[in-house]
């Protein structure tokens, strides 16, 4: 594992939220004392010690924490699931939010059926396609970085 889960870094934000300008002192006190288990996310904390350990915790950076803050915002505007064809064969295919690779979609919908229960708009689409693929940590996951057509902010049309 090279980079913390969204549900580690979910714990990580809510963590510093609720122990203020010393939480890496505080996690790392209570990772030393056994006491992170009544802590929310405690399982995605012990993970984070684990895997990564103190010294990460250390070099970590505000800024990347506030970035990913700001991602996993932005990732919880995602729609629950939404469909769209794979790139290549065009099968019709279903992706869930946070879920690596994609589903057949059900017997009996369609792409439109599925992207209106759900509600999910072509930028959402975009990044749910980009997420699926790649990782739900990569740029490309998040909404606000495609149109309403589902396009890459910032690219000129050819």
């Amino acid at each position: 594992m090279l980079e913390p889960t969204l549900d580690m870094w979910r714990a990580l934000i809510g963590f510093r939220a609720r122990h203020g300008r010393r939480w890496k002192g505080a996690l790392s006190l209570k990772w030393m004392n056994g006491e992170d288990e009544v802590e929310h996310f405690s399982a995605s904390l012990r993970m984070i010690r684990n895997h990564f350990g103190p010294s990460w915790l250390y070099a970590l950076r505000p800024a990347k924490l506030d970035a990913m803050a700001r991602h996993l915002a932005a990732h919880d505007t995602l729609p629950e699931m939404c469909a769209t064809h794979l790139v290549g064969t065009h099968e019709p295919i279903v992706i869930k939010r946070g879920a690596s690779g994609y589903w057949p979609l059900p017997e009996g919908m369609t792409v439109t059926e599925i992207n209106d229960l759900f509600g999910a708009a072509p930028a959402q689409i975009a990044a749910m396609e980009a997420g699926s693929m790649f990782g739900w940590t990569v740029p490309g996951s998040d909404p606000t970085r495609y149109d309403k057509d589902g396009r890459p902010c910032g690219l000129s049309r050819t």
